[in-house]
Protein backbone atom coordinates (compact mmCIF):
# COMPACT_ATOMS: atom_id res chain seq x y z
CA UNK A 1 0.00 0.00 0.00
CA UNK A 2 1.07 3.57 -0.60
CA UNK A 3 2.45 5.76 2.16
CA UNK A 4 1.41 9.23 3.24
CA UNK A 5 3.91 12.00 2.54
CA UNK A 6 3.38 15.05 4.76
CA UNK A 7 4.54 18.56 4.03
CA UNK A 8 2.72 20.39 6.85
CA UNK A 9 1.96 18.68 10.15
CA UNK A 10 -1.62 18.68 11.46
CA UNK A 11 -0.94 21.08 14.32
CA UNK A 12 0.81 23.57 12.04
CA UNK A 13 -1.93 24.02 9.43
CA UNK A 14 -3.68 26.99 11.06
CA UNK A 15 -0.35 28.67 11.76
CA UNK A 16 0.72 28.11 8.14
CA UNK A 17 -2.56 29.55 6.86
CA UNK A 18 -2.10 32.72 8.93
CA UNK A 19 1.51 32.98 7.79
CA UNK A 20 0.89 32.54 4.06
CA UNK A 21 -2.69 33.73 3.53
CA UNK A 22 -1.57 37.09 2.12
CA UNK A 23 1.33 35.72 0.04
CA UNK A 24 1.59 32.18 -1.35
CA UNK A 25 -2.04 31.21 -0.68
CA UNK A 26 -3.28 34.21 -2.65
CA UNK A 27 -1.57 32.76 -5.72
CA UNK A 28 -2.25 29.03 -5.28
CA UNK A 29 -3.27 26.25 -2.87
CA UNK A 30 -0.51 24.56 -0.87
CA UNK A 31 -0.14 20.77 -0.60
CA UNK A 32 -0.40 19.51 2.98
CA UNK A 33 -0.03 15.77 2.27
CA UNK A 34 -0.02 13.18 -0.52
CA UNK A 35 -1.14 9.55 -0.56
CA UNK A 36 -1.12 7.59 -3.82
CA UNK A 37 -3.07 9.51 -6.47
CA UNK A 38 -4.55 11.85 -3.85
CA UNK A 39 -3.41 15.21 -2.50
CA UNK A 40 -4.72 17.31 0.37
CA UNK A 41 -4.62 21.05 -0.35
CA UNK A 42 -4.72 24.04 2.00
CA UNK A 43 -6.80 26.82 0.36
CA UNK A 44 -7.43 30.47 1.10
CA UNK A 45 -11.15 31.00 0.57
CA UNK A 46 -11.01 34.48 2.07
CA UNK A 47 -8.97 36.36 4.62
CA UNK A 48 -11.03 34.73 7.38
CA UNK A 49 -11.81 31.35 5.80
CA UNK A 50 -9.51 28.35 5.45
CA UNK A 51 -10.29 25.49 3.09
CA UNK A 52 -9.17 21.84 2.93
CA UNK A 53 -9.62 19.94 -0.33
CA UNK A 54 -8.88 16.34 -1.32
CA UNK A 55 -8.16 15.96 -5.02
CA UNK A 56 -7.35 12.99 -7.23
CA UNK A 57 -4.41 14.57 -9.03
CA UNK A 58 -4.30 11.89 -11.74
CA UNK A 59 -7.95 12.35 -12.71
CA UNK A 60 -7.91 16.10 -11.86
CA UNK A 61 -11.07 15.56 -9.82
CA UNK A 62 -12.11 17.08 -6.51
CA UNK A 63 -13.14 14.38 -4.05
CA UNK A 64 -14.03 16.25 -0.90
CA UNK A 65 -13.72 19.75 0.55
CA UNK A 66 -14.37 21.55 3.81
CA UNK A 67 -14.03 25.12 5.03
CA UNK A 68 -13.38 26.68 8.43
CA UNK A 69 -14.05 30.19 9.71
CA UNK A 70 -10.85 31.23 11.44
CA UNK A 71 -12.73 33.25 14.06
CA UNK A 72 -14.65 30.14 15.16
CA UNK A 73 -11.80 27.63 14.86
CA UNK A 74 -8.65 26.70 16.73
CA UNK A 75 -5.56 24.51 16.24
CA UNK A 76 -7.22 21.38 17.67
CA UNK A 77 -10.31 21.64 15.47
CA UNK A 78 -8.39 22.16 12.24
CA UNK A 79 -5.79 19.56 13.20
CA UNK A 80 -8.59 17.01 13.63
CA UNK A 81 -10.03 17.94 10.25
CA UNK A 82 -6.64 17.47 8.59
CA UNK A 83 -6.17 14.10 10.28
CA UNK A 84 -9.57 12.88 9.07
CA UNK A 85 -8.81 14.10 5.54
CA UNK A 86 -5.50 12.23 5.48
CA UNK A 87 -7.24 9.07 6.71
CA UNK A 88 -9.82 9.47 3.95
CA UNK A 89 -7.06 9.76 1.34
CA UNK A 90 -5.43 6.59 2.67
CA UNK A 91 -8.72 4.68 2.46
CA UNK A 92 -9.41 5.89 -1.09
CA UNK A 93 -5.89 5.05 -2.18
CA UNK A 94 -6.06 1.56 -0.69
CA UNK A 95 -9.36 0.97 -2.50
CA UNK A 96 -7.73 2.03 -5.77
CA UNK A 97 -4.75 -0.26 -5.18
CA UNK A 98 -6.94 -3.27 -4.34
CA UNK A 99 -9.23 -2.65 -7.32
CA UNK A 100 -6.39 -2.30 -9.85
CA UNK A 101 -4.41 -5.18 -8.38
CA UNK A 102 -7.50 -7.43 -8.50
CA UNK A 103 -8.14 -6.45 -12.13
CA UNK A 104 -4.62 -7.50 -13.13
CA UNK A 105 -5.05 -10.74 -11.20
CA UNK A 106 -8.28 -11.39 -13.11
CA UNK A 107 -6.33 -11.09 -16.35
CA UNK A 108 -3.84 -13.61 -15.00
CA UNK A 109 -6.70 -16.01 -14.20
CA UNK A 110 -8.14 -15.55 -17.70
CA UNK A 111 -4.72 -16.18 -19.21
CA UNK A 112 -4.25 -19.34 -17.16
CA UNK A 113 -7.73 -20.61 -17.99
CA UNK A 114 -7.11 -20.12 -21.71
CA UNK A 115 -3.90 -22.15 -21.45
CA UNK A 116 -5.58 -24.92 -19.40
CA UNK A 117 -8.99 -25.31 -21.04
CA UNK A 118 -8.59 -29.10 -21.14
CA UNK A 119 -8.18 -29.26 -17.33
CA UNK A 120 -11.20 -27.11 -16.42
CA UNK A 121 -13.65 -29.96 -15.84
CA UNK A 122 -11.09 -32.04 -13.92
CA UNK A 123 -10.22 -29.13 -11.64
CA UNK A 124 -13.88 -28.30 -11.03
CA UNK A 125 -14.71 -31.90 -10.09
CA UNK A 126 -11.81 -32.10 -7.65
CA UNK A 127 -12.69 -28.79 -6.06
CA UNK A 128 -16.35 -29.81 -5.66
CA UNK A 129 -15.25 -32.98 -3.87
CA UNK A 130 -12.74 -31.14 -1.67
CA UNK A 131 -11.93 -32.54 1.73
CA UNK A 132 -9.40 -31.48 4.34
CA UNK A 133 -7.44 -34.73 4.32
CA UNK A 134 -6.46 -34.59 0.64
CA UNK A 135 -6.48 -30.87 -0.07
CA UNK A 136 -2.76 -30.44 0.63
CA UNK A 137 -1.85 -33.41 -1.55
CA UNK A 138 -3.36 -32.06 -4.77
CA UNK A 139 -0.09 -30.61 -6.01
CA UNK A 140 -1.23 -30.79 -9.60
CA UNK A 141 -4.09 -28.37 -8.85
CA UNK A 142 -3.21 -24.74 -9.21
CA UNK A 143 -2.50 -22.91 -5.97
CA UNK A 144 -4.02 -19.69 -7.27
CA UNK A 145 -2.77 -17.50 -4.45
CA UNK A 146 0.84 -18.65 -4.85
CA UNK A 147 0.60 -18.45 -8.63
CA UNK A 148 -0.77 -14.92 -8.64
CA UNK A 149 1.67 -13.69 -6.02
CA UNK A 150 4.67 -15.08 -7.89
CA UNK A 151 3.47 -14.16 -11.38
CA UNK A 152 2.26 -10.69 -10.42
CA UNK A 153 5.58 -9.77 -8.82
CA UNK A 154 7.37 -10.57 -12.08
CA UNK A 155 7.26 -7.05 -13.51
CA UNK A 156 8.00 -8.14 -17.08
CA UNK A 157 5.14 -10.65 -17.08
CA UNK A 158 2.69 -8.15 -15.60
CA UNK A 159 3.56 -5.38 -18.07
CA UNK A 160 3.18 -7.84 -20.96
CA UNK A 161 -0.20 -8.93 -19.59
CA UNK A 162 -1.42 -5.32 -19.41
CA UNK A 163 -0.32 -4.80 -23.02
CA UNK A 164 -2.20 -7.95 -24.01
CA UNK A 165 -5.56 -7.18 -22.39
CA UNK A 166 -5.81 -3.38 -22.50
CA UNK A 167 -6.27 -1.55 -25.77
CA UNK A 168 -6.99 1.97 -24.48
CA UNK A 169 -3.60 3.70 -24.33
CA UNK A 170 -4.68 6.04 -21.53
CA UNK A 171 -5.68 3.22 -19.18
CA UNK A 172 -2.77 1.09 -20.33
CA UNK A 173 -0.39 3.80 -19.12
CA UNK A 174 -2.28 4.16 -15.82
CA UNK A 175 -2.12 0.41 -15.16
CA UNK A 176 1.55 0.16 -16.13
CA UNK A 177 2.48 3.03 -13.82
CA UNK A 178 0.43 1.47 -11.04
CA UNK A 179 1.95 -1.99 -11.52
CA UNK A 180 5.51 -0.66 -11.50
CA UNK A 181 4.96 1.34 -8.29
CA UNK A 182 3.00 -1.43 -6.57
CA UNK A 183 5.43 -4.22 -7.41
CA UNK A 184 8.46 -2.11 -6.50
CA UNK A 185 6.88 -1.28 -3.14
CA UNK A 186 5.90 -4.89 -2.45
CA UNK A 187 9.30 -6.31 -3.38
CA UNK A 188 11.20 -3.63 -1.46
CA UNK A 189 9.19 -4.53 1.65
CA UNK A 190 9.92 -8.23 1.08
CA UNK A 191 13.63 -7.49 0.68
CA UNK A 192 13.73 -5.31 3.78
CA UNK A 193 11.85 -7.88 5.87
CA UNK A 194 14.16 -10.64 4.69
CA UNK A 195 17.23 -8.54 5.49
CA UNK A 196 15.97 -7.80 9.01
CA UNK A 197 15.10 -11.46 9.58
CA UNK A 198 18.52 -12.60 8.33
CA UNK A 199 20.32 -10.09 10.54
CA UNK A 200 18.35 -11.27 13.58
CA UNK A 201 19.07 -14.90 12.73
CA UNK A 202 22.82 -14.29 12.46
CA UNK A 203 22.83 -12.29 15.66
CA UNK A 204 21.11 -15.13 17.53
CA UNK A 205 23.48 -17.74 16.08
CA UNK A 206 26.71 -15.85 16.65
CA UNK A 207 25.81 -13.51 19.48
CA UNK A 208 27.49 -10.16 19.83
CA UNK A 209 31.15 -10.68 19.04
CA UNK A 210 33.66 -9.14 21.43
CA UNK A 211 37.03 -7.90 20.25
CA UNK A 212 40.14 -7.03 22.24
CA UNK A 213 41.90 -3.81 21.39
CA UNK A 214 45.39 -2.95 22.69
CA UNK A 215 46.87 0.54 22.73
CA UNK A 216 50.59 0.91 23.48
CA UNK A 217 51.77 4.23 24.98
CA UNK A 218 54.62 5.24 27.24
CA UNK A 219 54.34 7.75 30.07
CA UNK A 220 57.04 9.12 32.39
CA UNK A 221 56.30 8.55 36.09
CA UNK A 222 58.03 7.84 39.41
CA UNK A 223 56.23 4.51 39.95
CA UNK A 224 53.54 2.24 38.46
CA UNK A 225 50.64 3.81 40.34
CA UNK A 226 51.79 7.28 39.38
CA UNK A 227 52.00 6.14 35.76
CA UNK A 228 48.49 4.65 35.90
CA UNK A 229 47.03 7.88 37.30
CA UNK A 230 48.86 9.98 34.74
CA UNK A 231 47.51 7.81 31.91
CA UNK A 232 43.94 8.10 33.24
CA UNK A 233 44.33 11.86 33.42
CA UNK A 234 45.62 11.89 29.86
CA UNK A 235 42.66 9.84 28.63
CA UNK A 236 40.36 12.25 30.47
CA UNK A 237 41.77 15.10 28.40
CA UNK A 238 44.58 16.53 30.52
CA UNK A 239 46.90 17.88 27.84
CA UNK A 240 49.66 18.51 30.40
CA UNK A 241 50.45 14.78 30.39
CA UNK A 242 52.99 13.82 27.73
CA UNK A 243 52.91 10.33 26.23
CA UNK A 244 54.95 8.51 23.60
CA UNK A 245 53.11 6.25 21.15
Amino acid sequence: MSRTFRYIQNDDVLKSFNEFKDTILVERPVVIARHGDYSLFLIRISDGELGLKIENTVKKAEIQSRKYEIANSNDALISRGVRHAVQKMAELSDEDVNRRRLQIWKWYVMDWQKANMDKTEEIMNKELSWDEETSNKNGEILDMESFLHGAYLNLGNTIALIDKYLTDEKYKEIFKTFAINDIMEMTSEDTRDKSIAEAERLNQMEGRKKHTYQFLVSVEATDKEHARQALLNYLAGDDRIKVQR
